[in-house]
C-alpha cells in the first residue's frame, strides 16, 4: 500500500500519494512526469478553481499544467492532490 508525502507551502499543506506500482515515486510523477512543485504552482497561480461535482474535485490550471485536487480539511488548509499533468 503506497504512502503519502506532505509538503507545506504558504500556510497550505499539500498531500501527495506515492504510486502503487513504484512506491518510491509520487503518483503524479510516475503517471505524468510532474513534480510536487508543478502542482503547488498551479494551486497558487490558477485564476479560477472549477468544482467538478461528478468527480467531487476542483480542477485548476495555469499556463502549463492542470491540477485536480480537493480539500481534506479546508479550515486548516490541507489539500489532497489527485493528479497534475501538462496542458
Amino acid at each position: 500500500m503506497p504512502g503519502y508525502k506532505k509538503l507545506r507551502n504558504s500556510g497550505v499543506t499539500f498531500v501527495f500519494k506515492y504510486d502503487e506500482v513504484d512506491d518510491s515515486l509520487l503518483h503524479i510523477y510516475a503517471r505524468h512526469m510532474c513534480g510536487a512543485e508543478d502542482a503547488i504552482s498551479v494551486f497558487f497561480e490558477a485564476e479560477e478553481d472549477k468544482w467538478n461535482s461528478e468527480f467531487e474535485r476542483y480542477e485548476s490550471q495555469n499556463d502549463t499544467h492542470v491540477l485536480y485536487w480537493f480539500w481534506i480539511d479546508e479550515p486548516t488548509q490541507v489539500v489532497m492532490v489527485i493528479s497534475c499533468f501538462r496542458r
